[in-house]
């Protein structure tokens, strides 16, 4: 008979089938994106990275620096490769990108390598922690995403900082740091838009002062935008973004899908915009459940988006912070339960007077 000490030992030290399994799942996934990896940045290397996401944003600062535009040309100015039939603008980034870049440039190459070594890094450090923390799911999911993850670290594109800053967000919320990650959601959103979606999350799972906070700085980090830019560069970005999404011509959007089958332009074009609404209303409809809204909200990043290309399914990744972290009950239901208090607050005309060590009690005045 075997003795307690030795199942002990057993269950501390030898694995059960089931997390053999997920980890044999999880270290296929992760041969198929350093293989996909090495593929997509040894083919960098060999072009010198002049078709992709990083020398787009370096000739951004550089058109800044040079007093040119930057959602057009000046004199001389390097024009981008387009890859799709869709407008012809250099960069389709928020402008906070560009005064960003500004200050890249002047590095050493104009930034490149530094900025290519470091959203690489920031994208393996958030596989690594994924896998560890929720293995079966990662694993699944980095076989079907490899192709978009190394796509992401060869174009040296922001989405690597997205997953990661996005995925770090939500560790915040799980520890209650939730003015934290709000910050953090609006300085990603500020340089890439897509994450604007995350500050409607946290609106409708009720974490009100979050979400001013996260709206306060992306009010900020817009003014840095035009004074580092032009008083009215947003006019051109919206300009910009309202191109995308009438032609969504994105590789890796619905909108292509859709073309591919046979469906009309015009309504393959509403693809992206329809599911923006669609998606909206689901996380509204699941704001008592601030996981599964969250993963709503960051598959809506890829498939929300007029201009998703090779890289951008890679944000999905995000969509996985839930299970890595899971929110507990009183996390995840506090806040919502909160905000809907108030709202009957304020329609049935009482106020909330909060009792030492409960969530509140409600007196009528």
């Amino acid at each position: 008979m075997q003795s307690p000490s030795l199942r002990l030992l057993e269950r501390r030290f030898l694995p059960s089938p089931m997390r053999l399994l997920a980890w044999g799942i999880a270290t296929a996934g992760i041969c198929c994106v350093a293989f996909v990896s090495w593929y997509w940045v040894s083919h960098a290397l060999a072009s010198g990275w002049t078709s992709t996401d990083i020398h787009n944003y370096i000739l951004g600062g550089l058109r800044l620096n040079a007093g040119h535009p930057f959602y057009g040309y000046g004199p001389g100015d390097e024009r981008i490769l387009l890859t799709d039939p869709g407008t012809d603008y250099p960069i389709y980034s928020p402008p906070l990108i560009g005064v960003v870049f500004r200050l890249v440039v002047l590095l050493p190459a104009n930034g490149l390598y530094i900025w290519w070594a470091i959203m690489d890094l920031l994208e393996i450090v958030a596989v690594v922690v994924l896998v560890r923390r929720a293995t079966l799911a990662t694993g699944l999911v980095l076989i079907p995403l490899s192709i978009s993850i190394g796509s992401a670290m060869e174009y040296g594109n922001v989405d690597c900082l997205l997953v990661a800053g996005l995925v770090l967000a939500w560790w915040w919320m799980t520890r209650g740091h939730d003015n934290w990650a709000a910050l953090a959601i609006a300085v990603l959103a500020s340089i890439k838009l897509t994450p604007v979606i995350l500050v409607l999350w946290l609106i409708v799972t009720g974490r009100t002062r979050p979400a001013a906070i996260a709206i306060g700085c992306g009010v900020a980090f817009a003014v840095v935008a035009m004074a580092g830019t032009e008083p009215l560069i947003f006019a051109k970005f919206y300009e910009v973004t309202t191109a995308n999404f009438a032609g969504a011509y994105g590789l890796q959007t619905p909108s292509a899908w859709a073309r591919a089958i046979g469906a009309p332009a015009e309504i393959a074009a509403l693809m992206p915009r329809m599911i923006l609404v669609g998606g909206a209303v689901l996380m509204w409809l699941a704001r008592r459940r601030p996981a599964l809204a969250w993963s709503i909200g960051a598959l809506l990043m890829w498939l929300g988006s007029p201009v998703a290309d090779l890289q951008t399914p890679a944000l999905a990744l995000v969509a996985l912070a839930p299970l890595a972290w899971p929110m507990t009950g009183r996390q995840g239901t506090e806040q919502s339960e909160a905000g809907a208090d108030r709202s009957a607050e304020k329609h049935h005309g009482r106020t909330e007077t909060p009792a030492p060590g409960t969530l509140g009690a409600e007196t009528t005045p």
